[in-house]
């Protein structure tokens, strides 16, 4: 028989998983929100998109990393039952 992971080991898998994520898409995050800020600043656009776009994409990552933690914090709640 295959030997199973335990409730803890999948969920420490999934942590690193879910930090690695964060760890890449953090940077995205800031880069958009300075691109926002700077085109806001000198009221151009940049690649043909407004400044208010800069915005609500990086708001749109920002979502998809809280959703995350919401998912690790149900997993965490999860396996220690």
């Amino acid at each position: 028989m295959k030997n199973k992971m335990s409730e803890e080991e999948r969920y420490q898998v999934e942590k690193k998983r879910v930090n690695l994520y964060r760890n890449i898409l953090e940077p995205i995050i800031i880069a958009l929100m300075i691109v926002g800020v700077i085109t806001a600043a000198l009221d151009v656009s940049f690649g043909g998109f407004a400044p208010i776009f800069w915005f609500v994409l990086a708001f749109g990552w920002v979502l998809i990393i809280i959703c995350m933690e919401v998912t690790m914090i149900r997993a965490f709640l999860e396996s220690k039952k």
